[in-house]
This record gives structure tokens, sequence and C-alpha cells, in this order.
């Protein structure tokens, strides 16, 4: 019971090897604005994430970077992510997705960081491990008044990816990264290609049962394809898709899950929709309503609309509400009242008001833009 001692003390998460659970822990660090000249460090109190028998224990921390003549710099301050201790039965690889974020007081919102991805070797250990660190800025947008107060948070996602515990997931997946036309002990009975010059084996009948939109394509091809009895030039093409996308897709047809879906949502989301895959629509929309800014919000308007992502448009709708005053006009609010005034008009009424002026007077920076 002593390892599992924490303000979330005995709590497990019981989840499937390969999951989107993410945990979220925020720390809130009292009296930051008046201590900050007087502390060399912060350190927040430990937390645990306990997932599939593994007990994690971590903690944030603040550290200080030094100017060149050695004088302590308040910002950007250096907010770490660490692995106190670690007790799982036996050793195995993991990946580890973590982002912070910094709560903005004046408007009410979270300002978060990249993602940043680490892949660790989880051994039991009381070390500390220090698993990567980002430069933020906390200014005085971020500081509660009168009490000076500043609110922090870390996302992790802890995802075991030892190939021994032979979930389906798992199975799957290997069973792609093995596939082949020539294999006889593991072979494919279709060949897809996107626009790239790729082509990706596959099993006409996962691929079948997974899309319905994939099944009338195979079953047109194959009646196209009948004459042809060396299936190794049997190839179904996708147009649209480049090769990431298309092994994306491929990857999630087999086990679930997508790669690196933060960098990907937006594509991914329209794949999503044009193959008929929901479970995937939602793993994108989910992704998608982590990344609302007020640069980018018109246009998850947009893209919430075009593919009826009812939870995106509530948040991103929900967003223009809670921080009307930071967002500025641009070309995507243009467009948006030209293609699709209902939901320009939505915006408005969600809270944007005068804010955004639908009359552009010129053609916007890229600065504006968000490129």
């Amino acid at each position: 019971a002593g390892s599992m001692a924490g303000t979330n003390a005995g709590v497990e998460l019981l989840v499937p090897t390969v999951s989107d659970v993410i945990f979220k822990y925020t720390w809130v660090i009292k009296k930051y604005a008046r201590s900050i000249n007087k502390r060399d460090s912060y350190d927040s109190p430990a937390f645990d994430f306990n997932v599939n028998g593994v007990q994690t224990k971590w903690n944030m921390s603040i550290r200080f970077w030094k100017g060149p003549e050695g004088k302590r710099l308040n910002n950007p301050v250096v907010l770490c992510l660490n692995l106190l201790s670690c007790s799982i039965d036996e050793p195995e690889q993991a990946r580890v997705r973590f982002q912070f974020g910094v709560y903005n007081v004046e408007i009410k919102q979270w300002e978060m960081c990249h993602v940043s991805r680490v892949v660790l070797h989880l051994q039991s250990t009381q070390e500390m491990l220090s698993l990567g660190y980002r430069d933020l800025s906390i200014l005085e947008r971020h500081m509660e008044s009168p009490s000076g107060d500043v609110s922090v948070f870390v996302k992790l996602q802890l995802v075991q990816t030892e190939a021994d515990r032979h979930t389906l997931s798992q199975d799957l997946a290997r069973m792609l990264s093995h596939t082949t036309l020539k294999d006889e002990n593991n072979s494919g009975d279709i060949m897809l290609q996107g626009d790239g010059d790729q082509k990706f084996p596959a099993h006409r009948c996962l691929l079948a049962s997974r899309s319905s939109v994939l099944a009338a394509m195979i079953k047109m091809h194959q009646q196209d394809d009948c004459d042809n009895r060396n299936k190794e030039e049997s190839c179904l093409e996708l147009p649209g898709l480049s090769d990431e996308l298309l092994q994306e897709l491929l990857r999630y047809i087999y086990t679930d899950r997508v790669d690196n879906l933060d960098t990907i949502a937006g594509p991914m989301l329209s794949v999503a929709d044009k193959y008929h895959l929901p479970g995937l629509k939602l793993l994108c929309e989910r992704t998608l309503v982590e990344t609302i800014t007020p640069e980018s919000v018109a246009s998850l308007l947009l893209l919430s609309d075009q593919y009826s992502c009812d939870a995106l448009k509530r948040a991103a709708l929900a967003y223009c509400e809670d921080n009307a005053t930071s967002i500025k006009k641009s070309l995507a609010w243009k467009v948006m009242e030209l293609v699709n005034p209902d939901l320009f008009m939505e915006a408005c009424e969600a809270g944007l008001g005068s804010s955004i002026s639908s009359n552009l007077d010129s053609i916007p920076s890229d600065t504006e833009l968000g490129l």
C-alpha cells in the first residue's frame, strides 16, 4: 500500500494495453507572483498514474535559466515532467505522450504547449528520471489577482508496447507489419495505393468488415479484376491519400489507433468520413477539440460543419463565447461568411458579436492566418 500513497491512493485504471486514455494533473502554485524572486525552484506534489499493473509516481517542477552574466532569468521558466518511481513485474517499453498547459486568467482559457513524445524503458526503480521539459513564459495574464496563484497542468498518456502481451490489437498490428503477397504464412490478398509510389499489402476480409465503403470498392475491384489470376498485380487505388495517411488508415483498421494523430487529425477526419469509420472520426474529433486556438477556431468550425462533428462544433462555439476578445478576423471567417452564412451567424450569436468584422479591408498577412 505504501507505493500507492497520495491523494489518489488505491486508484488504478484498468484499460486495454493500447489505449487513448489520458491522465490530467493540475498544479496550482500558490502565491507564485509574490515568491518568484525568493525561490530557486518549485516542485509539485507527487501524483500516481497506475495502469495495467504498472504503478508510477510523477511530479512537475519549475527551474530557472541563467543569463550570460550568471543572473537568474524569471522568464521563460523550465517546466519539467519527472518520473519519481515505478513499480512493474517485468521491465517493458512504453511510449509516453505529454502536454503542458498554463491557465490564462484574463480569458479563462488554458494555453497549450506542443505535445512531447518519449520512448521509456519501464522498470521497477525509486530513482527520479526527468522525462522532458518545455520553456514556458509565466506572465501577468497567468496570475490570479490578488493571490498571485498560477495554475499549470500536464496531460499524460502511457502506452505499453511490449509485444508479448498479445492483445488482439497488437497481434493485428504485427500481422499488418509482416503482411506480404509472397509469404504463404501471412499473405495478404490485395494491394492498396494512394497518391504516393508505395503499395501496401492488406487483407480484403478485414478491410471490408471495417468499412462499408471499402467493402463496395473491393467488390467492384474484384469484378474488374476477375480475369487476373496474379494477385501480386491486384492493386486497389485510393486517390487523395498520401502514403502517410494510407498507412495510418490501415493502422486504424487493424488496431483501432493512429500514430501522431495530433499532427494529422484534420486530414484524417476527412478520411474517416469518406470511408465511413465512425470510431476514427471520433478519435480525430477528440484530438481537434484539444487544439482550438483563436487562430484555428474558424477553420475547425468549418470542418465540424462539413463532417457533422457535433462535439467539435459545440466546443468551438463555446470557445468563441469564452474568448470573443482574443479572436481576430481572418480569411477563414470571410470564407465562412461566404460559403456558410448560417454557421457564421451561429458563431456570432455564440458571443463574437462585433468583435469579428466580416469586411476585411485587405488580404490578411500570413501571421493573421496563423501560417
